[in-house]
């Protein structure tokens, strides 16, 4: 019984720590904090970095190129795998900055539904392409039955 009461009380307090703690992250996050380690490469290093790779600069140059402005690295060169890792970052956001953030739903057709024009010009030009398979295509000897 006294240990069943030692846990509720410990669960209890184990709750108002939660609590104040993810207040205490609201609190930060409304002030602009969110926590977490700083990056490394900031936005000036990155377009310079994207601009020397343009012209073809190899990256390990590119990292020797750049320093680091603030944190406990501040002044030395950032690594190159920061660095590849920051490109790939850029130029996947870069990527899908065309794309929609939803794809399109597919239409469900029945086959009473007409086709428009263009999906029958469509039809048209794919049943007269060959097949790219009919001019490779080799049929193999049947292995022989086993008696």
């Amino acid at each position: 019984m006294f240990f069943a009461v030692l846990a509720v009380a410990g669960q209890i307090e184990r709750n108002c720590i939660r609590e104040k703690t993810l207040e205490g992250q609201v609190i930060a996050a409304s002030k602009g904090n969110h926590g977490g380690r700083p990056k490394v490469i900031d936005d000036d290093m990155l377009t310079f970095a994207v601009a020397l790779k343009d012209k073809g600069v190899p990256v390990p140059e590119i990292a020797k190129k750049l320093t680091i402005k603030a944190g406990k690295n501040a002044g030395k060169s950032p690594s190159v795998a920061s660095l590849y890792r920051a490109l790939a970052e850029a130029e996947a956001t870069a990527a899908d900055d065309g794309l929609p953030l939803r794809p399109k739903p597919a239409r469900i057709r029945r086959p009473e539904d007409l086709l428009t024009p263009e999906e029958i010009d469509l039809r048209e030009r794919l049943q007269s392409q060959p097949h790219p398979n009919i001019e490779t295509r080799q049929t193999r000897p049947r292995p022989a039955p086993i008696p």
